[in-house]
């Protein structure tokens, strides 16, 4: 909130600043807001879980009510529509196109935690594919329409690609100062729904995978605290990789578009690798479960496992030219790290000590 009260007041006054530090002081606040909130347990995550759908939902309908009818200005519906501007410095607009695919990209993630977290949900083999459809669906169908709505409220183009809080300045050309802090404040709780979300899907992932005893001291990572019985210690190290990693964008703006590239890459390669693994060594062996594709379950899994190769290599290309150390997008060197770092991680500890799937037997406490 403190962040966007900054962005409301250096638009307001035609002197905008860069903030790093106090996002970098509100990220690590509500990441350990996020933590705290998990340890209440799965039911509180299901209350929130609930809360968020009427909230966002309600939160949608705002915005696409509100900023169309406020704005003083409404572009035509040819430009909304049809207007293609290349602002990339690169002469192939198809290769524009292409590098605009990131914002949707980092949209479309996420849905995979229903998933994670369905272990502990009854009907696991069936809720879990079900959630994911679901969230892909209305996904979709709110970018649309939160898109449209947007693209007619549009004021100024040249000001929100010059501006260093484009989506307060969005909000506030199209209202006020004052609906602008409203609309933001309901995104601020939205992200804080989606923060403990992922936050307690990568716990169960990494607890799960102590459990198979594929993570180095897996036995203290697989210990359950509170009465609750959740994975506290797991949340904690989440917490902290999360901080360690965000501390660079103090000294480097570019840092952020590096990590956000990086992480849209990641996650989409983590989709994707076991859809690569049953096409190569299990296309005909593996076991269907009471929710599956039937017969196009090998066509659909190919056209992921190529979408994901080709969409991992267009957001390594740098957004904007001439490329130069500022404007270079890094996100390959940091993939070459992290792929070198699971590596060495696999062959010195996950290879050894991983011997398949296990059940969770006997007191974790």
């Amino acid at each position: 909130m403190g962040e966007y009260t900054i962005a409301i007041s250096n638009i307001l006054n035609e002197h905008q600043v860069s903030n790093s530090g106090a996002n970098v002081g509100l990220y690590i606040a509500y990441m350990l807001i996020g933590v705290a909130y998990c340890y209440l347990g799965l039911k509180w995550s299901a209350y929130l879980n609930k809360f968020m759908i009427y909230w966002v939902a309600a939160g949608t309908i705002i915005v696409v009510i509100a900023m169309p009818v406020m704005s003083p200005t409404h572009p035509s519906a040819e430009w909304v529509f049809t207007e293609f501007q290349n602002s990339t410095g690169y002469k192939n607009s198809g290769l524009a196109f292409f590098l605009g695919l990131l914002q949707a990209g980092w949209t479309l993630i996420g849905y995979e935690n229903g998933a994670q977290i369905a272990e502990g949900t009854k009907n696991a083999d069936t809720t879990g594919p079900r959630g994911i459809i679901i969230a892909v669906v209305f996904a979709i169908a709110q970018g649309i329409v939160l898109c449209v709505a947007t693209l007619f409220s549009i004021q100024d183009v040249e000001e929100l690609q010059n501006s260093s809080f484009p989506l307060s300045t969005l909000f506030i050309r199209a209202t006020n100062p004052q609906l602008a802090v409203f609309i933001l404040v309901v995104l601020t709780v939205a992200q804080f729904g989606s923060l403990c979300n992922s936050l307690l899907a990568n716990a169960q992932l990494i607890w799960s995978m102590s459990r198979d005893e594929c993570l180095p001291f897996h036995k203290f990572w697989y210990k359950l605290s509170g009465k609750h019985q959740v994975p506290l210690r797991i949340l904690l190290l989440e917490a902290v990789i999360c901080i360690l990693v965000i501390l660079p964008l103090l000294g480097s703006e570019v840092y952020w578009s590096a990590i956000m590239s990086t992480a849209v890459i990641c996650v989409n390669v983590a989709y994707g690798l076991p859809y690569l693994c049953r096409l190569i060594w299990k296309r005909n062996e593996i076991h269907k479960g009471p929710f599956n594709l039937g017969r196009y379950s090998i066509i659909v899994n190919g056209i992921a496992v190529a979408w994901i190769a080709f969409f991992g290599v267009i957001l390594c290309i740098p957004a904007v030219s001439p490329v130069d150390p500022v404007t270079m997008n890094w996100a390959s060197l940091m993939i070459g790290a992290i792929l070198i770092f699971s590596l060495v991680f696999w062959f010195v500890s996950g290879r050894k000590n991983y011997k398949g799937p296990m059940q969770t037997i006997g007191d974790t406490k």
